[in-house]
């Protein structure tokens, strides 16, 4: 089996040698080659995992002088990319490559803009990272309004030119699947999920849980107040005002003191964070006006690029 269109498969690796070179042989064996770029970005490694992704003539080998994460890794290897897809696969052996191929077919035949691969039953998982997840997946209901099935499956692809409108959102360490999920649904476009199969991983990971759960909860309400600030600074200003005004109705009724200083206090600061979402609102439209011309560029590109070809 092979993918039906022009595919830039993207491998983030740091310190990857024990899995890397199975990966890739396992990788190349099922894809057709003619139609698929393989670009491993080695992301500093202190072992030998670039010299043995470097033994495959058909891998395009990215080097990062130092080690500066998984998002940084993403995005070298997309604004390197040719292909009018562009997947993430892992490096550490869990992911199949003909889940890969499921994902990327499901994406052309519904003419999606995203698709994912979520975990089935049937996949490994790992024990210590559960608790962490369900608490993200919480957090994710509650501020984020969201429910995605996986948001952090390190297997996707994207349309290329919906994924390099937002590379300068993703951060450089972990959380860039976290980020893309949430943008995605934010922004509206059309995506997919595949079912897959996911395998324990070869080697020991570089994820620290409670490290790096913390920054992918900062990473969700940066994306949260960028999209939707209100949803922030105007729930709970409305809280504050309201919680004040009853507060301070109830105890000028009883006592017959007048409003109390800290009622006046939550109301005022209540009304100050609405205030704040309000302006928050503003260059949060500016700044996706400024993703709104970006996509008009990426499309005028495309449609010269086609053109070019005809001639």
């Amino acid at each position: 089996m092979s993918v039906h269109k022009r595919l830039s498969v993207i491998i983030p690796a740091y310190n990857e040698g024990e899995g890397i070179a199975a990966a890739l042989e396992e990788l190349i064996a099922f894809v057709d080659l003619e139609e698929t770029e393989i670009i491993v970005v080695d992301d500093g490694s202190l072992d030998d995992t670039a010299e043995k992704a470097a033994a495959f003539p058909e891998v395009r080998l990215i080097r990062h002088g130092r080690n500066r994460g998984y998002g940084a890794a993403i995005k070298t290897g997309a604004r390197l990319a040719e292909g009018e897809v562009i997947a993430w696969y892992d490096a550490d052996g869990q992911h199949r490559p003909e889940d890969l191929v499921r994902v990327v077919e499901e994406l052309w035949q519904r003419d999606l803009d995203y698709c994912i691969g979520v975990r089935g039953k049937d996949s490994y998982e790992d024990p210590g990272r559960a608790l962490g997840k369900a608490i993200l997946r919480v957090f994710l209901r509650v501020f984020a309004r969201q429910n995605p099935t996986d948001f952090n499956s390190g297997l996707r692809a994207f349309r290329r030119g919906v994924l390099l409108k937002y590379l300068s959102l993703l951060p450089q360490g972990f959380g860039a699947s976290t980020v893309t999920t949430l943008l995605m649904q934010e922004e509206g476009y059309l995506g997919g999920e595949v079912p897959i199969i996911v395998r324990k991983r070869v080697g020991k990971s570089s994820v620290k849980q409670v490290r790096d759960g913390l920054r992918t909860i900062l990473l969700i309400l940066n994306v949260i107040l960028l999209f939707h600030p209100m949803r922030v600074f105007g729930s709970c200003g409305t809280a504050l005002v309201l919680v004040g005004a009853l507060y301070g109705t109830i105890s000028a009724v009883r006592w017959g003191n007048g409003l109390p200083v800290l009622a006046a206090v939550l109301i005022l600061f209540g009304a100050q964070l609405f205030c704040f979402g309000l302006l928050s609102l503003q260059i949060s439209r500016m700044r996706r006006a400024r993703f709104e011309e970006l996509d008009v560029i990426l499309l005028h590109d495309a449609a010269e690029a086609g053109r070019r070809e005809l001639l």
